[in-house]
């Protein structure tokens, strides 16, 4: 049994980085980034540019539109007031010519002028590296691992950014990141050293999903509240004939494999105020969750689960999330499974979009039926929040996000991301100019905080990305796939990229797509950010983290799958596998950890 793991185990390790990669790869090429510097007027989509009045897709119609809302830009007082800076900026991506929207407007709205430095997506830090090695120091720089501030900090390369400056300067920006405590992240020897990055829907927790079918078929009429209440639950779900078949062959629930550790099992750990994969407070200190006393107690709780035939068989092997094969929310809406915990909030709302909706709504003929009838009408189509009861009132079946689990000692919260992303630096000439480096602070600030300037920076303008419906609602535009300058790196148009804090004001998250936008944020995200969470409460890489890699991630995911399936005693051996681990780098990862932890206080 433990040959045949080790190597199906080595295997999914394989298949998780490889997908992993890809998926960041896709990431930054999509949501915002592409890597080219050429600009090319022609349609990414092979369409014929007519160039003519008579074609509204054309580039001569887009351009005139672009036109008649730069001649309405209007500049704010400070920014005219001040001189006309001209910055190098870095950003991930870079438009792929001068002179696109997204850098005209900002350089009309703000008063200053920018000059790219492209740079290929595929390897930027070595990039970065050799640009660095030359003396070439952009000024600003957006999207850089926090692990790298500290390198670069050390190697003269960037200008401090007193908190107090960004205080005077930020007044909407700094309350984020001030509240958030996301100085510590930023912080090198006592000075601050970059600008850090709210990440708003990194702080909403991951919530679990029940099929309140299955609830009812077993006889249950409330929601578990408790561990002990799920368990009597998941029993049922083995042995109750949940879906109603004749059969027994469904399961309680499975394991996202192919995800990272950290949302293994994610809700159940957590109600027991612990996650093996992430860094927890105690005693003022941090402590690696795998070595908790309580990690020991979940594990005994999940294989007394696995025995009881309550876990799939192929936890060891599930798919956590896949558009190309069987992964867990196709088990879940098929009813192969009946709760899951290893996806966010965007993925719960009752959209027919959604990575568990879209599987779960094919499965309805009610929920089927509901989109068709309301396709033309978004207000209906898209009224419905996230279930956390019962409800008899709405097509059936639906799945219930549960808004606590209490553990056996009270404890409860689910994963979240963190509210910490990729910092921006500043290049050390600007320590050099304070009001060149203040009113850049102040331009990030007025985007963060200015709706019809985050719109333009993000979406663009009224005709192209999106357009006003009846009512004044900005609605995507299913047409601008076919204009001119769409691009899906938007590196024609130039917005989205060149907006560096994109994502960090929640009052902006609805600011285009309407009812749907309303929906995801207002009727799902504002409902399950109330639930309770945990988080990682380490900030940074630690500098002897990729040196001591598999002892935080393969070993912990081996001894956790073994612990569940029974081929190791628990008792016999966690306390043990505890001190190996303090041996083989622990030690040295806790000292750094706390050492970081500390200069933060």
């Amino acid at each position: 049994m433990l040959r045949k793991f080790r190597s199906m185990f080595v295997f999914i390790l394989i298949i998780c980085f490889v997908a992993t990669f890809f998926a960041g790869c896709t990431n930054n090429n999509n949501q915002s980034q592409g890597d080219s510097n050429k600009h090319d007027t022609t349609n990414n989509s092979g369409k014929v540019d007519t160039n003519t009045p008579d074609d509204p897709f054309s580039l001569e119609a887009d351009n005139k539109i672009i036109e008649d809302a730069l001649a309405k830009v209007v500049t704010p007082d400070y920014f005219k007031n001040t001189p006309t800076y001209e910055y190098t900026v870095q950003y991930l991506v870079s438009p792929e010519k001068e002179g696109t929207f997204g850098q005209r407007y900002f350089e009309k709205k703000f008063n200053a002028k920018l000059k790219f430095i492209a740079l290929d997506t595929t390897n930027r830090k070595d990039q970065l590296n050799t640009m660095f090695a030359t003396g070439k120091i952009p000024d600003f720089l957006s999207y850089i691992p926090a692990s790298d501030v500290g390198v670069y900090a050390k190697q003269g390369l960037l200008a401090e950014v007193p908190e107090a400056m960004i205080k005077e300067n930020m007044p909407n920006y700094y309350p984020f990141i001030k509240e958030a405590n996301l100085f510590q992240s930023t912080s090198v020897e006592g000075k601050n050293m970059a600008l850090p990055f709210y990440a708003a829907k990194g702080g909403v927790p991951w919530p679990p999903a029940i099929r309140a079918d299955w609830l009812k078929n077993v006889g249950i009429n409330t929601v578990p509240k408790t561990l002990d209440e799920l368990e009597e639950a998941f029993i049922k779900f083995r042995n109750d004939d949940p879906d109603k078949d004749g059969k027994k062959n469904t399961y309680a629930l499975t394991n996202p494999s192919t995800q990272a550790g950290p949302i293994w099992f994610q809700s159940i750990f957590g109600a027991y105020g612990t996650n093996p994969f992430m860094w927890l407070e105690r005693d003022d200190k941090l402590q690696f969750g795998f070595t908790t006393v309580e990690t020991k107690e979940a594990l005994k709780r999940l294989h007394k689960w696995y025995e009881l035939e309550l876990i799939s068989p192929e936890f060891i092997t599930d798919n956590g999330r896949s558009t190309s094969v069987e992964d867990i929310s196709t088990k879940f809406a098929e009813g192969k499974i009946g709760y899951m915990d290893n996806l966010s909030f965007e993925d719960n709302q009752w959209d027919a979009d959604g990575h568990i909706n879209y599987r779960w709504v094919k499965q309805s003929p009610e929920w089927l039926k509901f989109f068709e009838d309301n396709k033309d009408n978004p207000d209906e189509m898209y009224k419905t929040e996230v279930f956390t009861d019962f409800n008899d009132d709405v097509p059936q079946p639906y799945y219930i996000n549960l808004p606590t689990l209490k553990g056996p000692n009270g404890a409860e919260g689910y994963y979240t991301s963190g509210l910490q992303g990729s910092p921006m630096i500043f290049g050390q000439q600007m320590a050099d100019e304070p009001e060149k480096l203040a009113k850049l602070l102040r331009i990030i600030d007025h985007i963060t905080s200015d709706e019809e300037t985050y719109l333009h920076m993000s979406y663009g303008i009224d005709g192209l990305e999106w357009k006003s419906d009846e009512q004044g609602r900005r609605l995507l535009n299913p047409d601008w796939s076919k204009h001119a300058l769409f691009d899906p790196g938007y590196k024609k148009y130039g917005d989205w990229i060149l907006n560096p804090v994109q994502n960090t004001n929640p009052a902006f998250f609805s600011v285009i797509g309407g009812p749907r936008a309303e929906q995801r944020y207002e009727r799902t995200m504002d409902i399950i950010k109330e639930f309770p969470s945990y988080s990682d409460k380490l900030g940074i890489v630690l500098p002897s983290g990729a040196k001591y890699s598999e002892i935080t991630d393969t070993r912990i995911k081996e001894y956790v799958v073994k612990a569940i399936a029974g081929d190791i005693d628990i008792d016999k051996t966690f306390d043990d596998e505890v001190k190996r681990w303090y041996k083989d780098g622990g030690e040295v990862l806790t000292q750094e950890a706390n050492d970081w932890y500390k200069s933060g206080k």
